[in-house]
């Protein structure tokens, strides 16, 4: 399409035409979610008269700012100089300039960021590499932080029931406004495919086991994600926790309601500070909007027919140890919750598995396989049942960065979008256009194909196999068998390998022995 002009149900938008294509930046998906609407459900947007010009990133959920995850490249075009506030309910939207003779397959990409900051637009842009290749490219920006995911029914009412989960409503309400308007940009409702990278992965699996998201996509790519989820329990300590930062009783929880949001992004920072922050706050599996966590409600066959990407990077920790030193430490205490007595043969698993590692190295490992690949692959075992599924492992060199740091988290990230990578030898620009045609493919198709990659088989809990992608890119089958094995029997939520001092009202420091 050549027209800049697209009329949504709420009214008509003017975007701008850029590189090939047609960006419309800004689009409200939902109402202000301020004042008497702070914490609850999402409502729908109000009309408009007239065009609206739609030509800058909007404004983006309030949060601390973070560049942990900076890609491979440096400086991307993102939205960093957006304004932040509380009405931050937008989307993005991007289609190639060129007409095209029949509706395009859609992507929906959530960021990532821990769910405490970040936006749709961070680290891609517009998302151009993906709309040159005929597909329409949907950003979101949704609650962060304890705006986002904050427990309140149980002090101030049945009206707060999904005030834990207002962040995946936001979602849930994005992924309605482009199934009832996404043709009038040239899409097609019927092929979305809705992706994303660390907690917007993290969001592809709740989605898919969320009823309130039943029917408003067809497949998903879930880019080191798994699973992140608070109990209704652990909901409510991260409030009294956070009511304590703020000096508020119970009996004052109402203060929230209308307290500057400044000061409630201080407290939320403060509980967990740092990198640590990206722990705390997270979804809930509240009954509700999420009955179960996704890995229990795949294996029920509750997301059949939805086929899925997954995989994670080969070091996915790394960014842990860029951004805090002090991460490899959480590892032993970890290793003591989760396996007990055993917790040192694992580690031994992991030392005969990296011979060439020191004792920081494989700690992170464990951190790594406990947030990211063995959730990764429990989702894949539960759903390779219902539908086709195909696994991958980044393990390609990371242009920028010293050697030992390749393949951190969101490393992968560039080379779907082409962002960065303008340096890269030659190998590595055939491996990220490999990566483009396989990710283009399954979003047209729901299969990822590449002529310049090998044959991607699915993924059966038989062999595992598994994309190996590299400047020799392989498939095997169940790489890292022997550290899959090791966790296989261990009965364990991977939501608590963070301590958070501020929750717990008799500690003063955090302690691993």
């Amino acid at each position: 399409m050549t027209e800049t002009v697209a009329t949504t149900r709420q009214g008509a938008v003017r975007g701008v035409i850029k590189d090939g294509t047609i960006s419309w930046r800004g689009i409200r998906y939902a109402s202000p979610p301020t004042g008497p609407l702070r914490w609850l459900a999402p409502q729908p947007p109000e009309h408009w008269e007239g065009i609206l010009d739609v030509d800058r990133f909007p404004t983006r959920a309030p949060q601390v700012l973070a560049t942990e995850l900076v890609p491979p490249g440096g400086a991307t075009p993102s939205d960093d100089d957006s304004p932040m506030g509380e009405d931050c309910l937008f989307l993005n939207i991007t289609a190639q300039a060129q007409p095209t003779d029949s509706p395009c397959p859609v992507l929906v990409w959530f960021h990532g960021g821990g769910y405490t900051w970040g936006s749709g637009a961070n680290f891609i842009g517009d998302g151009t590499a993906l709309a040159l290749e005929g597909i329409i490219v949907v950003t979101v920006n949704y609650r962060l932080g304890a705006l986002g995911f904050l427990k309140l029914d149980h002090l101030l009412g049945e009206q707060y029931v999904s005030s834990a989960n207002a962040g995946l409503l936001d979602q849930i309400a994005a992924l309605k406004w482009v199934r009832d308007n996404v043709a009038a940009f040239g899409g097609d409702p019927s092929r979305i495919t809705i992706a994303g990278v660390s907690a917007g992965a993290k969001s592809v699996a709740n989605l898919m086991a969320s009823p309130m998201a039943e029917g408003l996509f067809q497949r998903g790519i879930i880019q080191s994600g798994g699973e992140h989820l608070n109990t209704p329990d652990t909901a409510e300590q991260v409030t009294a926790g956070l009511l304590r930062t703020l000096g508020l009783s119970p009996a004052n929880a109402a203060e929230l309601l209308t307290m500057p949001v400044d000061v409630i992004l201080a407290a939320q920072q403060e509980i967990a500070a740092g990198v640590r922050a990206t722990w705390v706050w997270r979804p809930t599996v509240d009954g509700k909007v999420l009955p179960e966590a996704p890995v229990h409600a795949f294996a029920k066959g509750l997301a059949k027919g939805i086929n899925i990407m997954a995989g994670v990077t080969a070091n996915e920790a790394g960014s842990y140890d860029l951004a805090d030193p002090s991460a490899s430490e959480q590892s032993p205490r970890v290793l003591r919750e989760i396996f007990g007595d055993e917790g040192e043969q694992v580690l031994d698993t992991y030392r005969r598995t990296f011979p060439g590692a020191d004792e920081r190295q494989l700690h992170c490992a464990v951190l790594a396989d406990e947030r990211y690949g063995i959730p990764t692959i429990r989702l894949l075992d539960s759903q390779s049942d219902n539908a086709s599924c195909w696994r991958y492992r980044f393990d390609a060199p990371s242009p920028g960065y010293p050697k030992e740091k390749w393949g951190f988290h969101g490393a992968d990230v560039p080379f779907v979008w082409d962002i960065g990578l303008e340096g890269a030898d030659p190998a590595l620009q055939t491996l990220a256009s490999g990566i483009r045609q396989a990710w283009t493919s399954f979003i047209h198709h729901g299969k990822p194909e590449s002529a310049d990659l090998p044959f991607w088989p699915e993924y059966r809990q038989t062999e595992r196999w598994t994309m190996l992608l590299d400047t020799t890119t392989t498939v095997v089958p169940d790489p890292r068998q022997q550290q899959r094995q090791a966790w296989e029997t261990a009965k364990w939520q991977p939501d608590t390998w963070w301590e958070f001092p501020a929750l717990h009202p008799t500690n003063t420091t955090t302690t691993d022995e």
